[in-house]
C-alpha cells in the first residue's frame, strides 16, 4: 500500500499535525474550545484504536482514500488557483476522523456527524463531495443517498454541487458507471441513487436512505423531516448522517438536541456511550468579543488560505457595529455563535470532578431527604436521595423511561438512553408513558431500606400516585415549584460541587441532566431551573434540588394533606 493514495500528500500526517497544534493552543487564540476538545479525542482515539480490546480500529488506507477521491474533483463554483479541490486542514481533519476509524466488521464507526462552522468555510462543497464518494466507494449495495432539506430549493444545494463535480469529470463517471440526470445521479452497477429530498417529497414510499445530508440542519423548524428519514433507514447496517450548518435563529427544530448534545460529547459528559458520533464545532469562545478579529479565525478555519474571507467579515463587522439590527446576523453567520446563548449553570469540569463513590450500605441508617420528579410521562422521571455526611453531599437515585422514549432517542442518536437501559442506569418500562405502579413500588423500596425522612414532590401529574403513598405512610412533601423554594437549594448544590464537597458517583445520568440545566431568576434574582429553556432533559438534577431543599436549606410552603385538600386547576 502506498504511503497515501495520491503520492502528493501524506493526510493522516496532515490531521495528526492539525489535532496537535489545536491542543497546543491552550490560550485559545487560534482555535476555539470546542475545536481543541475535537482535536484531543481524536488523538485520544487513536489510542484507544491500538487496544486490543478496542471497539474501533484506525485504517489508515480508509482515511486516505477519501481525501484523495475528493482531491480528484474539481471545484465548480467560484475562481480557484487549481482546477481541483485542494482540502484545507480543517476539512482533512474532520474527513481523517470520519473514515478513518473502522468497526471490527470494516465498516464506519461514525455513523452520524457534524461539521458546524461560519458561513464561507465549504462545508456544502464537503459535503456534496463526501455523499458522492459514499456512493462511489462505500459497499453499499443499492444505496439511497439523499440531500435532504424542507424545501426543494434547499435540498438542490448539496445535490446540485455533486452533479456538477459529476458532470465535470468524465473519469469519475467512467470509473463508477455514474449518470447524471435532472434530479438523480444513479449507478447502474449497485443500483445507488443520488437525490435531493425535500420534506413533502420524504413521505413517499420505497424511502431507505443510505446517506443522508442535512444542510443547515439550523434552518429546520421541526423535527418532522428527520424522524421520517431516520425511521426509514432502519435496514442500513452502516447510515451516515452528515449534517453541516452554520448557527440559525431559535426555532422548535432539532438543531438546539443535536448542537447541545455534540458540545456535551466534546465535554466527556457521555462517556464512551456516543462512539458513533463525530462532532467538529469551529466557533468563537464565549468570552471573545464580537469584534476582536484575532478570534474570528476560530469560527472561519478558511480564513487562514482565503483572504476574501477575513475582507468580507471586516466589512460586515462594520455594519454590525453601527447598526444593531445586523448584530445578530453577524453573530450568528460570521461568527458561529447561537442567537440566544443561554448560559449553563454548572461548570463541567468541577461537577465531573466529584465522582467519588456513594456507599449505600453505610448509609442505610443515615437520614435522608429524596425528591420525585414525576413532570414527564412520556421521558425521563426522577427519584433521588441526599445525604449529609461529614461535611459532605452524597446523591444516589433511580431512574425511569418508557420503552417508546429509549426507541425515539435511539433512533435519533442524540442521548444514549439504549446504553444507559444497559448498563442499569435506567429502568426501562412497557409503553408510551412511565409506568405509575412501578415507580410506587420503587418509592416503598426505597423508604425500606433507607431511613428517609420527607420526599418532596411537584404537584403536577402526582395526585394518584401520592396519594396512594399517603396512605402507605411514605412522608411526601409537596416542593412548591418557584425560586422562592428553589434559590437556597441552588446556592446549597452550587456551593457543595465547586468546593468538592458533592459525591454523585460519577453517574453520568445525573451528569447529563446537570448540564442541560440553565437557571431563570426573577425579580430579586431568586435563582429556580428553567426546563422551558434548558437545552433538554433536566429532571434528575431537579429531583436533587428538591432533595436538597427538603434536608433544611429550601423553605417547604405546604404539607400534603394541604395539597391534597386543595382543587387543581388545570
Amino acid at each position: 500500500m502506498p504511503e497515501t493514495a495520491s503520492g502528493d500528500r501524506d493526510y493522516v500526517a496532515v490531521a495528526l499535525a492539525y489535532a496537535r497544534e489545536a491542543v497546543a493552543d491552550k490560550k485559545g487564540r487560534r482555535f476555539g474550545r470546542l475545536i481543541r476538545l475535537g482535536a484531543q479525542r481524536f488523538l485520544d482515539d487513536l489510542k484507544r484504536a491500538k487496544r486490543k480490546d478496542a471497539p474501533f480500529r484506525f485504517d489508515e488506507w480508509h482515511a486516505v482514500d477519501v481525501c484523495d477521491f475528493i482531491e480528484k474533483l474539481p471545484h465548480v463554483e467560484g475562481k480557484w488557483a487549481t482546477p481541483e479541490i485542494v482540502l484545507h486542514r480543517s476539512h482533512v481533519f474532520f474527513l481523517v476522523n470520519l473514515f478513518g476509524f473502522r468497526k471490527p466488521d470494516g465498516t464506519r464507526r461514525f455513523t452520524s456527524a457534524l461539521f458546524a462552522v461560519a458561513r464561507k468555510n465549504a462545508k456544502s462543497t464537503l459535503a456534496a463531495a463526501i455523499l458522492l464518494y459514499c456512493q462511489c466507494c462505500e459497499d453499499e449495495e443499492g444505496a439511497q443517498v439523499i440531500s435532504a432539506a424542507t424545501t426543494g430549493s434547499q435540498a438542490r444545494i448539496i445535490f446540485n454541487v455533486a452533479k456538477r463535480m459529476a458532470e465535470k469529470t468524465a473519469d469519475l463517471r467512467d470509473a463508477f458507471g455514474l449518470e447524471c440526470w435532472a434530479n438523480a445521479i444513479s449507478r447502474v452497477e449497485t443500483g445507488a441513487t443520488f437525490k435531493p429530498i425535500n420534506a413533502k417529497a420524504s413521505t413517499q414510499d420505497g424511502l431507505n436512505p443510505s446517506h443522508v445530508g442535512l444542510d443547515e440542519i439550523h434552518a429546520h423548524k421541526s423535527a418532522d423531516l428527520l424522524n421520517v428519514l431516520t425511521s426509514a433507514a432502519g435496514a442500513r447496517a452502516c447510515p451516515l448522517w452528515l449534517y453541516t450548518t452554520t448557527e440559525g435563529y431559535t426555532n422548535p427544530g432539532p438543531w438546539a438536541e443535536i448542537r447541545q448534545f455534540a458540545k456535551q460529547l466534546l465535554e466527556g459528559v457521555l462517556g464512551d456511550t456516543a462512539d458513533h458520533f463525530l462532532a467538529v464545532f469551529y466557533a468563537v469562545d464565549d468570552g471573545d468579543t464580537d469584534f476582536d478579529e484575532a478570534a474570528w479565525h476560530k469560527a472561519n478555519p478558511l480564513a487562514d488560505s482565503n483572504p476574501h474571507l477575513i475582507a468580507a467579515i471586516r466589512k460586515e463587522a462594520v455594519e454590525a457595529k453601527a447598526m444593531p439590527s445586523k448584530l445578530a446576523e453577524f453573530q450568528i453567520k460570521r461568527l458561529n455563535r447561537p442567537a440566544s446563548a443561554a448560559n449553563g449553570f454548572i461548570l463541567l469540569p468541577k461537577w465531573k470532578a466529584c465522582d467519588g463513590a456513594v456507599d449505600l450500605e453505610a448509609l442505610r441508617d443515615v437520614p435522608c431527604w429524596g425528591g420525585l420528579d414525576l413532570a414527564s410521562t412520556r421521558d425521563l422521571t426522577s427519584l433521588r436521595l441526599v445525604w449529609k455526611l461529614d461535611g459532605k453531599l452524597l446523591t444516589w437515585g433511580r431512574r425511569w423511561v418508557p420503552n417508546a422514549a429509549v426507541t425515539q432517542r435511539t433512533e435519533r442518536g442524540t442521548v444514549p438512553y439504549a446504553g444507559w437501559v444497559a448498563a442499569g442506569l435506567l429502568e426501562q418500562t412497557e409503553g408510551d408513558v412511565t409506568d405509575y405502579a412501578v415507580i410506587e413500588a420503587a418509592v416503598l423500596d426505597v423508604c425500606s431500606r433507607f431511613n428517609v425522612q420527607a420526599i418532596g414532590f411537584d404537584r403536577w401529574n402526582a395526585t394518584e400516585l401520592c396519594n396512594r403513598l399517603l396512605t402507605a405512610e411514605v412522608p411526601m412533601v409537596e416542593f412548591v415549584q418557584g425560586p422562592k423554594s428553589y434559590h437556597p437549594a441552588m446556592t446549597e448544590l452550587e456551593r457543595a460541587y465547586v468546593s468538592g464537597a458533592l459525591a454523585h458517583g460519577g453517574d453520568p445520568v445525573l451528569g447529563w441532566c446537570a448540564s442541560n440545566l440553565i437557571a431563570r431568576k426573577d425579580q430579586n434574582l431568586n435563582l429556580a431551573p428553567d426546563k422551558k429553556r434548558s437545552a433538554d432533559k433536566i429532571d434528575d438534577v431537579v429531583a436533587l434540588l428538591m432533595a436538597i431543599g427538603l434536608s433544611g436549606s429550601a423553605p417547604v410552603e405546604e404539607d400534603l394533606d394541604a395539597f391534597l385538600n386543595s382543587p387543581v386547576v388545570a
